[in-house]
């Protein structure tokens, strides 16, 4: 591997990692804080904090499951490549 395929590949995974962070902890803040915003502003229940916080969980676990299939995906085309001539 040359030395600028290298550094682009640092990058690649850099941005990768940066993804997944933003994928599993954007969903469940957004979640919560949106829930306690409709709790203040309506007078509901804590019930409505709960649920907030489990449904952003599940999109945040559905987003790593997309991406996790993406780089599987990802590495097996890589793996393809290298084998043929």
């Amino acid at each position: 591997m040359r030395k600028s395929e290298s550094k682009w590949s640092v990058l690649r995974y850099l941005a990768y990692f940066s993804q997944v962070g933003c994928t599993v902890a954007v969903p469940p803040l957004l979640g919560c804080f949106g829930a306690v915003w409709l709790r203040d502003r309506f007078g509901w229940g804590n019930g409505v904090v709960i649920a907030g916080l489990l449904l952003g969980v599940g999109v945040a676990v559905c987003g790593l499951r997309d991406f996790l299939r993406f780089t599987e995906r990802k590495a097996r085309e890589s793996e393809r490549k290298e084998k043929m001539p």
